[in-house]
């Protein structure tokens, strides 16, 4: 069966490579593994809705490769859940369902029930030995430095609020970067802008700080083509084309603010990390004040497959350093299936 992609997950189905005769149950049967990077920020509904449609998947992907028992697939679920176990995400997949009353960041997750598919809830492979699981992600703690009065607790309020000391750092990469005279003053012109996204991203036309760049400075998504129908003449959107290229305005002009409110909508989403990284290429690090360690990435299985050993990545350093080279680390594991 092809992969099947959805919002920010991505099923993908495999068999035994060597075709196994029709009676070895075993090796024939097909393993499922949804592989996910959950929406960061404020988003625990999305989250939530992102495992339930990938679980979902799974099983109506079974159905269609007409398994014996499509609830109980031989199923993986892994990846960055963005979120702990106070997530909607994990207890919607450790608990098997979750309802209205169940709230993230202040806000409920579901406006109704959401019951898993399987015919059980899934296993959290790394908790499931007799040890406390490690986290698996260990990095410089930013959240108290970017957000003025942050805490964990409060890091994705709507009115959240850059720290003066960022706003301070990011006034002073600004004018490093401002070449051009508006009156009196040095603002960022497409070049200035241009010259601080290859900087920061590689090039010019990716990440969300182009985007947001963009938009500061005058770029307006065009309206969605509409055309009537030959009946009754009520409007319908024309079929789906694809979403067009976000563009700097050529004459556009990034304000100190503009480029401020482009950290800020960063820091609304989560990136704090993102934002450290920004900061230290723009010559402007944030000090180091420790460490913030989370178990964000997490492997589940099936109650078709049991684990049998865990292989624990663990860093009393910030990450990445000289032995780790991402900020997350690996979750490993050997499983076996239930005959």
């Amino acid at each position: 069966a092809p992969p099947v992609h959805k919002d920010r997950t991505l099923l993908t189905t495999f068999r035994h490579v060597n075709a196994p005769a029709d009676n070895d149950e075993e090796e024939a049967r097909n393993f499922h593994v949804l592989n996910c990077h959950l929406q960061a920020g404020k988003n625990g509904g999305r989250r939530v809705r992102q495992v339930h449609e990938g679980v979902g998947a799974s099983v109506k992907l079974a159905r269609k490769l007409k398994e014996e028992d499509p609830t109980s697939p031989l199923l993986i679920v892994c990846g960055d859940f963005n979120g702990g176990p106070e997530c909607g995400a994990v207890r919607y997949l450790e608990d098997g369902s979750i309802g209205p009353d169940f709230m993230e960041d202040g806000e409920s997750v579901t406006s109704k029930d959401k019951k898993i598919s399987t015919s059980a809830p899934l296993i959290d492979v790394a908790a499931s030995l007799d040890r406390e699981a490690p986290p698996t992600l260990v990095v410089p703690e930013l959240i108290s430095q970017i957000i003025e009065g942050g805490t964990e607790d409060n890091a994705y309020r709507v009115d959240t609020a850059l720290s003066t000391d960022v706003l301070e750092r990011l006034e002073r990469a600004y004018y490093r970067y401002a070449t051009h005279e508006d009156g009196n003053a040095k603002v960022m012109g497409v070049s200035d802008v241009e010259k601080w996204l290859t900087d920061i991203n590689g090039q010019v036309g990716r990440g969300s700080e182009f985007r947001r760049a963009a938009r500061e400075m005058g770029y307006v998504d065009p309206p969605e083509a509409e055309e009537s129908s030959e009946s009754g003449g009520e409007h319908q959107k024309v079929a789906e084309k694809p979403k067009p290229r976000i563009t700097i305005p050529e004459d556009g002009i990034l304000s100190l603010e503009g480029f401020q409110r482009v950290y800020l909508g960063e820091c609304r989403e989560g990136k704090f990390w993102g934002i450290n990284y920004d900061l230290s290429i723009m010559g402007q690090p944030l000090p180091d004040v420790g460490t913030f360690s989370a178990r964000f990435d997490r492997l589940y299985c099936s109650q078709s497959l049991r684990p049998i050993a865990v292989l624990d990545t663990v860093s009393d350093v910030a990450c990445p350093n000289l032995s780790e080279p991402s900020d997350h680390l690996p979750v490993c594991a050997r499983l076996e299936q239930i005959v």
